[in-house]
C-alpha cells in the first residue's frame, strides 16, 4: 500500500509534464502570410476579381517552420505555396488588408494582425 501512495506522485508528475510540452516552432494561427513586416490572417471572406487593384506579390517562402519565414524582405505564408499571388483591393489599404489569390482561382481577404475595423 505505501508503494502505491509512492508512486502515485511520480506518475501525476509525468502526465503533468507531459500535457505542458510545447512545440517552438509552431505558429498562433494557420493561413498567415508576413509581407513587408506585417503579419495578416486569411479569413474566409472572398473577393471578386473586379475587385482586385494591381498584384503586389507573391509568396516566396512557404514553411510550417516559424524560424524559416523571419526574413525580413521576404513576403513568406505557413499555407499558402510558392507562386501564391498577392493583390492590393481596390480602395483598400494594403496595411489593412490584401487579397490572396488561392490554387482554385478565388480571392480570399487577408487582414492584417493589427487591423481593427472603424
Amino acid at each position: 500500500m505505501k508503494r502505491k501512495i509512492l508512486f502515485m506522485p511520480y506518475i501525476s508528475l509525468i502526465l503533468l509534464l507531459s500535457g505542458c510540452s510545447s512545440s517552438s516552432g509552431s505558429f498562433a494561427s494557420d493561413k498567415m502570410i508576413k509581407l513587408e513586416n506585417e503579419v495578416y490572417i486569411t479569413s474566409n471572406e472572398t473577393v471578386t476579381e473586379d475587385e482586385l487593384a494591381e498584384q503586389i506579390g507573391e509568396i516566396e517562402v512557404s514553411s510550417t517552420n516559424e524560424s524559416d519565414l523571419n526574413e525580413a524582405n521576404t513576403i513568406s505564408s505557413n499555407t499558402y505555396k510558392v507562386g501564391t499571388r498577392l493583390f492590393k483591393m481596390i480602395n483598400k489599404n494594403t496595411k489593412d488588408m490584401i487579397a490572396v489569390e488561392d490554387s482554385t482561382s478565388r480571392y480570399f481577404i487577408a487582414y492584417n494582425n493589427n487591423y481593427t475595423e472603424k
